[in-house]
Parts: C-alpha cells; sequence; structure tokens
C-alpha cells in the first residue's frame, strides 16, 4: 500500500509528525469544551448525491487533457448540499472575529473527485481545490499544475464549486445536470445593501442580488468534513483518509487567505482536530476578500487579514506576476517554524502569474461558449504585442511545494526556506490591478532576469528573458497573467555556453543546476529528470 505517515473579490479578473499533531488537536479538543460559539461546534458532514452519470450527452464540466485512466485514476462528479452560514463583522463593524449574520442559508454545489480508483494504492492524502471563478466559468487551476506529482504519488484531488457566478453558466453550459446548483442570497433583495437584480442597469453574476459570496467558508470546511467522514454519501469512504490539506489559485488563493485567518482554526472534527490539516495559497499575494457579499475585505493593517497567532501549517506561493500586478509587496509576510504557527513565502522568479501550461487543459470550447458572454468572447490566450508568452514552467516548481507541504505536516520536516524576489524600493513606479501604486521595481541580472526569490534551472541557466507582464492588445485582455518572454539569439547563446559545444556545456549547467535544485527539495526528482530531457532537445544556439 502506497502511504504517507479595498474590497477584492467583485473584481472580476479579465484576465508535525504524528506525535505533534496528537498533541495539538488534543488542545484543540479541550478549547473546545469550554468554548461555546457557534464555530466552535463540528463541522456537519453535507449530503452527496449519487455520481452524476458520465453519458454521451453530459459529463462533468472540468479541465480537461489527461488520461486518468492511463495512470490509474477516476473522476466522478457529485452535489453536495448542507447549509452555511453568512458572516460578518458584528453589528457595528468592529468584531475581531467573523459573527453568524444569517444561520442555516441552504446550498447546493458540486465536487469533483479524482482518485486512484484502487483505493489500496491511495496515499491518505486529500487535497481539496476551491475552483477558480474569474474567468466566468468554473475551472481547476492548481490541478493541471501538480497533476503528476498527485497521480504517481496517488492521492485524491477533490475540486470543489465556491462561488455562485459560476453555478450561473454551469446551468447554461448543462441545465439538467446542474439544474439543482445554488447558492442562493437568503437575505430579501430589499435588504442587501449592494449588488443588482438581472433586471437591473449594469447586473453582474459576480455581484449579484440572487446569490451569496459569504457561503463559501462553510462550504469549504463542510467539503473537509464529508472527505473524513464515515458516512455513506462519503465518495472517498472506501479510502483510509489520514490528512486533508486546502488550496487555491489566483482569486480563490484570497479565499484561502481569508479562510485561514478567520475560519479554518475554528472548523474541527468531532475530536476536536481542524479538518485541514494545511493550507497553500497560490498567487493569492496575502491578499483577503469580503466575508460576506456587500461586506469590505480588511485592510493590510488589520488583525483579520493576518492569520491567528496560532494555526495549521500555511504556505503562500506567489510568481514574480503577482509581487506588483497583485500587489503582494503591499502585503509582507514572514518564515516561521513555531510548531503552532508554520509559515512560508515563496516567490517564484521569472514566473507570470498564470501559468501558460493551464491553457492545455481548458473545458472544451463549446461549452465555454454556451457558458455565457463574458466567457467564451473574452478568450483566455496570449496575444501580447511581444511574440511569445513566458513559459517558465511552474508545473515542474510547484509539485515540490505541495510534497513539501505534506512533509512539514507528516513528517514534520520543515519546507526549504527561500529569500524573497530582490526590490529596489523607492525606484520606478508600478501600478497594480487594484489601482494601488507601488513605488518599486526588480533588480535584475545582466541577462534581465530578476535576483532572488526561488530559483530554477530557467533562470540560473537560462536561454531567455523571462518578464511578468506583456503589452496588452485589444481583445486579449489576459495579457498580464500569461507575461512574455524573449528568447535568446544564437549570439548571446554563445557568449554564455561557448562557441564550440554550446549544448552539451548548456546541458552540463542544467544537469547540476537541477540536481542541487533537488538536493534542496525546490525539486522533486521526477520534475528534474523532465527539465534535463527538455533541456538534451533543446537546440543551442
Amino acid at each position: 500500500m502506497n502511504s504517507k505517515s479595498g474590497n477584492g473579490v467583485n473584481v472580476r479578473f479579465i484576465q508535525p509528525d504524528a506525535r505533534r499533531r496528537s498533541v495539538r488537536g488534543l488542545a484543540l479538543f479541550a478549547a473546545s469544551l469550554v468554548l461555546s460559539s457557534p464555530g466552535h461546534a463540528a463541522t456537519p458532514v453535507p449530503e452527496v448525491s449519487a455520481a452524476i452519470p458520465d453519458t454521451s450527452t453530459s459529463h462533468p464540466f472540468t479541465a480537461g487533457g489527461t488520461d486518468l485512466a492511463a495512470h490509474g485514476f477516476r473522476l466522478d462528479e457529485y452535489l453536495m448540499s448542507g447549509t452555511a452560514n453568512v458572516y460578518d463583522w458584528g453589528r457595528d463593524g468592529n468584531a475581531a472575529k467573523p459573527q453568524v449574520r444569517t444561520a442555516g442559508a441552504p446550498y447546493t454545489t458540486r465536487i469533483l473527485v479524482r482518485a486512484p480508483s484502487d483505493p489500496a494504492k491511495f496515499s491518505g492524502v486529500v487535497w481539496v481545490e476551491m475552483n477558480n471563478p474569474s474567468r466566468g466559468w468554473d475551472v481547476e487551476v492548481e490541478w493541471p499544475t501538480v497533476q503528476e506529482k498527485v497521480m504517481r504519488d496517488g492521492d485524491a484531488w477533490v475540486a470543489v464549486t465556491v462561488k455562485p457566478n459560476v453555478i450561473a453558466s454551469l446551468k447554461r453550459i448543462d441545465p439538467e445536470r446542474y439544474a439543482r446548483l445554488a447558492m442562493d442570497n437568503p437575505l430579501p433583495p430589499e435588504q442587501q445593501t449592494c449588488g443588482k437584480l438581472p433586471n437591473e442597469d449594469g447586473y453582474d453574476e459576480n455581484l449579484s442580488k440572487l446569490y451569496e459570496n459569504g457561503l463559501t467558508w462553510d462550504i469549504l470546511s463542510q467539503t473537509a468534513a464529508l472527505v473524513r467522514s464515515k458516512s455513506k454519501d462519503n465518495p472517498l469512504r472506501a479510502y483510509d483518509v489520514r490528512y486533508v490539506f486546502a488550496t487555491g489559485e489566483s482569486q480563490t488563493g484570497f479565499f484561502l487567505n481569508t479562510y485561514g485567518a478567520n475560519f479554518a482554526e475554528d472548523a474541527k472534527l468531532e475530536n476536536g482536530h481542524t479538518v485541514y490539516d494545511g493550507l497553500v495559497s497560490v498567487s493569492g499575494a496575502g491578499r483577503p476578500v469580503p466575508i460576506n457579499q456587500c461586506a469590505t475585505a480588511a485592510a493590510a493593517n488589520e488583525p483579520r487579514s493576518q492569520l491567528p497567532a496560532k494555526h495549521m501549517p500555511f504556505m503562500r506561493i506567489d510568481a514574480q506576476g503577482d509581487i506588483f500586478q497583485l500587489g503582494s509587496h503591499l502585503w509582507p509576510a514572514a518564515d516561521s517554524d513555531a510548531p503552532d504557527a508554520g509559515y512560508r513565502i515563496y516567490e517564484l522568479a521569472g514566473a507570470p502569474h498564470g501559468p501558460s501550461w493551464i491553457v492545455n487543459y481548458q473545458p472544451p470550447a463549446n461549452e465555454i461558449v454556451r457558458a455565457g458572454k463574458g466567457a467564451w468572447d473574452v478568450p483566455y490566450a496570449y496575444g501580447g504585442a511581444e511574440p511569445k508568452a513566458n513559459h517558465l514552467p511552474r508545473q515542474y516548481i510547484e509539485p515540490a511545494m505541495f510534497a513539501n507541504m505534506e512533509r512539514w505536516v507528516i513528517k514534520g520536516i520543515a519546507p526549504p526556506r527561500a529569500e524573497p524576489i530582490h526590490v529596489k524600493d523607492g525606484v520606478g513606479s508600478q501600478t497594480s490591478l487594484f489601482n494601488e501604486t507601488i513605488n518599486a521595481s526588480f533588480e535584475k541580472d545582466e541577462h534581465g532576469n530578476v535576483l532572488g526569490g526561488v530559483r530554477s534551472a530557467n533562470v540560473d541557466v537560462p536561454i531567455a528573458t523571462y518578464d511578468e507582464s506583456a503589452t496588452a492588445q485589444p481583445g486579449y485582455p489576459y495579457n498580464w497573467s500569461f507575461g512574455h518572454q524573449e528568447d535568446f539569439t544564437g549570439e548571446v547563446l554563445q557568449k554564455i555556453y561557448g562557441l564550440v559545444g554550446p549544448h552539451q556545456e548548456y546541458v552540463a549547467r542544467i544537469k547540476a543546476s537541477v540536481e542541487a535544485l533537488v538536493k534542496a527539495r525546490w525539486l522533486e526528482p521526477e520534475e528534474g529528470q523532465k527539465i534535463i530531457m527538455e533541456a538534451e532537445l533543446t537546440p543551442i544556439p
């Protein structure tokens, strides 16, 4: 058996060892006996439908491109139903912790479960991904990025729909399959202080009076409670689930920041342990989101935008493209190895916000068209003035970080530390997507690549300059996400790698870089071998 012992969300992006865990669990259980707040009750286990049939005319709307059967994996889709609270910051808006504003609002969402077909090959680890809703349709981003690690390790991956604007588009894609989906606002429209109704000018499903974004927090907690439960409804009931982690990317990275700061430590099992063991926020820039539809997001200097003094291991992975464009530079954080407050912040040198790799793993084009205007007519594709998108392979870098989170929780092996990307404060001026002015710029080497940050063979043995942004072109508003790269000319490659045998020199340096990165746990060996193989096939000059 393979086993392991200003208000950002409503902007539409166009665009330790076992002993330590036991001690922490007992402490949390004791605390739960004295705290009577509803937030400290055992997290409810939602109800789940039978797997929705996959037929010639109806199938899950999801990222494609992976032959799961060839890897011994299966994919099933379920509807998950329960009740969730809507929270606010109290009547005066100044409460230190979220307060229940509206209790027991019903919801039905969906979960996509990828798991080894043979439960005996399951690792014991479940990753829960909050699907990204920024494009107006529901899609996994981290799954295609780390799928190779998940499948070779035998983990399970549960993708959950967490924002109601994409429920509306799912119903347009397949009205019958997704008819029951609902994240309705429990307040009547006249009691809501923001948003519009469909018949009003300026209506936007992203902030509609029909829906409530604030149901997200309990849905996320209940997803973890479900996969840990003995419920007959649990799609993983035949699997020995031991550890559950959550992740989200970009907008749902913001969600996970907010969840970690305000909800994760209060979402518990009957034994008092938290439903999640660790959180990995990817390209979330440290930013929070409003805790309900009409609230305002906490500011950087507010305690409620920060993790509590004691919290589960938290990993923040930001790309070079997030430092200024998403304003990550304005949300600083520091690494910690404290037993009850583990934290890592990583800044990926050379990486754009959106890995170009995921374009290979999109849902079918005709289904995106059915999602509705604003989804199909805004291409998620590179179209910058520069000839080539930034192809720095985040899919080779991130798997090691996810593996390191697992080792941190399961074996008590702390992840490596990295310095931040080097920034010159007071030099230059940048404007974030949130219209923040950042008076700073990157420090770069002689090839135009940034200094510092999490290194990769691509930036340390370069054949291109990797830029986090691209010049906007009409009709391609996601250019900022893709960045661009400028491949070196033959002359530059010869200066770096020699006039005689430049290819051999390049491959030798790549191998040395990979060996060092694997040893330092910045790469898993399997991804290291892929980098070497690609180098061997790359013509130099």
